[in-house]
């Protein structure tokens, strides 16, 4: 019990002793000829500062920031999200740290933890961490007039939401935005530095983009729903309900096409021009213009997806897929245009024409069934009109008695004279009747000559329009792509 009481009086004394000093600490003038440590330890004693109260109580306090980029990469299209290493600093005046000296006090987390610091974040944050080596790259300094710097050095990965629709000639804007947790905007406004808020090191070189420009923005956030139940919105929401200070730096990239024109557009036109040789093969060249055409709709694919593979798969048309699709139809389109010469190749009647020219060619060639059958029908009609001619012509000799007829020449009958019969109808008296012939009415006019081409003919010009039509409508199609 004696050892209880002992310990028990020790304590009190020394608890009286503590505060006595803080009495004698609180009441006694700042002494601001110590170190930095010791001056910034008399400054924020507990009994003086309170690091939980932010300045300026009666007003709002105006925070200004300054920005300077030191690295910007890492874009990420498939996961739409890019990396940057930044030097985020931060001034505020609090008139509690003021003091009569004419010098800086400086300090790391030490400082950071006994003073008010405005918490802000990053709204679009991944994933940030401070950089350093050991110890964390943050500084604090306080200037005699109160005025606090915070500076941190620190490597954010940030999300950006791009729009793809032009790929790979596309321009991205990918913002930072800077924001107040703790305090609304009656409490805490943020603001940029007037003179260059956002700095950007002159060496930074991208390796996909290049930085076009830098803009930045103020604005405020609103985190109210419905102002009918407002209560109900404060209760749910509590202190985050209201409008919030903002800032937002937006990077806007524009996206370098050199490696996607070296990879995959001078690759995929080789590959469609590769496919049209197959014009210049004989139409009876199965496995040659099989094995061309199949192994270069194989590899254009293939080389699409890699070029796909990094990309988001997002619901709207890409610039990339409107080229794969139209360079698909062209090689495709020269598989049907062989299937189709082939085809016509193995044909064994010739196809008569009215004329040699696409029109007719192609008539004949797509519907040859038709024109085969329309031309068996006319012959019909012809074979039907000729026997019932035979059929009446020989009717009528049917009809007649079998008498014979003989027919003689006119110039014979000039020629010899006439017997004297004693009659009434002696050659004085004779009349020889006038036979007269009537010429055969004119045939109708014969239908014009047509012309006729073998099968193999057809197919050789059907390639020769190919070897020009299919080039020129892709130099068209590119025309339109490279200026749109």
């Amino acid at each position: 019990m004696k050892a209880v009481q002992i310990i028990w009086i020790v304590f009190c004394h020394l608890a009286s002793i503590a505060t006595v000093a803080l009495s004698d600490t609180c009441t006694s003038p700042l002494n601001m000829t110590g170190s930095d440590t010791e001056r910034i330890m008399q400054i924020t004693d507990p009994c003086r500062y309170d690091k939980w109260t932010r300045p300026n109580l009666q007003g709002k306090i105006q925070v200004f920031t300054r920005i300077y980029v030191y690295f910007l990469g890492s874009i990420e299209a498939q996961n739409l999200q890019f990396t940057t290493q930044i030097l985020l600093r931060y001034r505020w005046r609090d008139e509690r740290l003021s003091n009569a000296t004419a010098e800086v006090m400086e300090g790391e987390n030490t400082l950071m933890g006994r003073i008010w610091t405005p918490h802000l974040y990053l709204v679009n944050e991944q994933e940030s961490k401070v950089m350093g080596s050991g110890r964390q790259d943050v500084l604090v300094s306080i200037q005699p007039d109160g005025t606090v710097l915070h500076s941190t050095r620190m490597k954010v990965t940030l999300l950006c939401l791009m729009n793809l629709q032009k790929f790979p000639f596309d321009n991205q804007r990918c913002p930072l935005v800077l924001e107040s947790w703790a305090y609304n905007t009656s409490q805490l406004e943020l603001g940029w530095e007037a003179d260059s808020p956002v700095k950007v090191n002159k060496q930074l070189q991208l390796t996909e983009y290049s930085l076009k420009q830098v803009y930045v923005n103020t604005s405020d956030a609103q985190y109210s729903i419905d102002d009918k139940n407002s209560s109900e919105n404060l209760n749910y929401y509590g202190k985050f309900a209201g409008n919030y200070s903002t800032l937002t730096v937006s990077f806007e990239l524009e996206r370098q096409v050199g490696h996607y024109i070296m990879d995959y557009y001078v690759p995929s036109i080789l590959l469609v021009v590769v496919s049209w040789v197959t014009f210049w093969l004989d139409a009876n060249a199965v496995p040659g213009r099989t094995t061309l055409g199949t192994s270069t709709m194989l590899t254009f694919i293939t080389l699409s997806r890699n070029i796909g593979s990094s990309l988001p798969k997002v619901s709207y048309i890409k610039a990339t897929e409107i080229w794969f699709i139209v360079c698909t139809g062209f090689i495709f389109g020269s598989l049907v245009e062989f299937a189709f010469v082939n085809i016509i190749w193995r044909r064994k009647k010739n196809v008569e024409l009215k004329k040699v020219s696409s029109k007719y060619i192609l008539k004949s060639t797509l519907t040859p069934q038709l024109n085969r059958r329309n031309n068996n029908s006319s012959l019909g009609e012809k074979c039907k009109s000729m026997s019932s001619l035979d059929s009446q012509f020989d009717t009528t000799l049917n009809s007649r008695d079998h008498s014979q007829l003989t027919v003689m020449s006119l110039d014979s009958l000039r020629s010899e004279p006439l017997p004297n019969t004693g009659r009434k109808d002696s050659p004085n008296n004779l009349t020889v009747p006038t036979i007269q012939f009537e010429e055969p009415p004119h045939p109708p006019p014969q239908p014009k000559s047509f012309f006729t081409m073998t099968p193999q003919e057809i197919a050789h010009w059907i390639d020769r329009r190919s070897r020009v039509v299919f080039p020129l409508a892709f130099v068209i199609f590119n025309c339109f792509y490279w200026i749109f």
